[in-house]
């Protein structure tokens, strides 16, 4: 579905303030989803993962949002760099600036800064709100940072000591929905039931099941709508 900055961005820094309060002193670390590869220089459509963008409305790959609790909570976005010359294959770039400004992060800095930051932005905290076990060059990357913070003991930096999964945490927040969801899920209801509808008009002997898919795929698109929730099934 289509989201003006003014609405969907607001509800998604609301949602960043009610994770932050929750926190105590811990910092939550949530990254997007990786880009699939096809076939070779092909990718497959990327879709984000949903608990990255429920606290951003960020939609580009190669992305992290750092977020630390505390007595001055702050949320940070880890993103791709502008560059003018891969927009023309990969598409429009916010970067680091224009992100921050558009969506509301504290700060923003480019995906390449992530190891360099993150054991500073970790030093001091009791514990690491992050989901982990699904990825294990993820997992063990976040790990590493806490290694980086032990190492520096002797100076008197403190590492954190306990892994909290984070997901837990969104999903509660996530039974109750906010105005603009339930905003979004009747205007999806609506597309869905008119393209419903489209579909079964054009069917009829002798139209072939992808032809009535592709009314279907057609009027999601034409009013609005991103992508289907799920694959349409089209059976005779």
């Amino acid at each position: 579905m289509k989201m003006s900055p003014d609405t969907g961005f607001a509800a998604h820094a609301s949602r960043r303030a009610r994770l932050a309060g929750r926190l105590g002193n811990a910092v939550a670390i949530v990254p997007t989803a990786p880009e699939r590869i096809r076939n070779r220089d092909a990718h497959y459509p990327y879709r984000y993962d949903s608990y990255f963008y429920y606290l951003t409305g960020f939609r580009e790959p190669e992305a992290v949002l750092v977020l630390a609790g505390g007595e001055r909570p702050q949320s940070i976005l880890f993103c791709r760099e502008k560059n003018a010359e891969r927009e023309i294959w990969d598409g429009f770039r916010f970067g680091p600036a224009a992100a921050r400004e558009a969506f509301g992060f504290d700060a923003a800095y480019c995906i390449d800064e992530l190891d360099a930051r993150m054991p500073d932005l970790l030093a001091d905290r009791p514990a690491v709100q992050v989901h982990l076990g699904a990825d294990a060059a993820w997992d063990a990357r976040v790990l590493g940072w806490i290694n980086v913070v032990r190492s520096r003991a002797r100076s008197g930096v403190a590492a954190p000591t306990d892994i909290h999964d984070l997901h837990a945490v969104v999903d509660e927040m996530r039974l109750i929905k906010d105005d603009q969801e339930l905003a979004l899920m009747r205007r999806a209801g609506a597309i869905s039931g008119a393209a419903h509808r489209l579909a079964m008009q054009a069917t009829r002997p002798g139209v072939a099941e992808y032809e009535i898919e592709a009314v279907l795929q057609h009027e999601f698109r034409r009013q609005g709508a991103q992508a289907p929730a799920y694959t349409p099934i089209v059976a005779g």
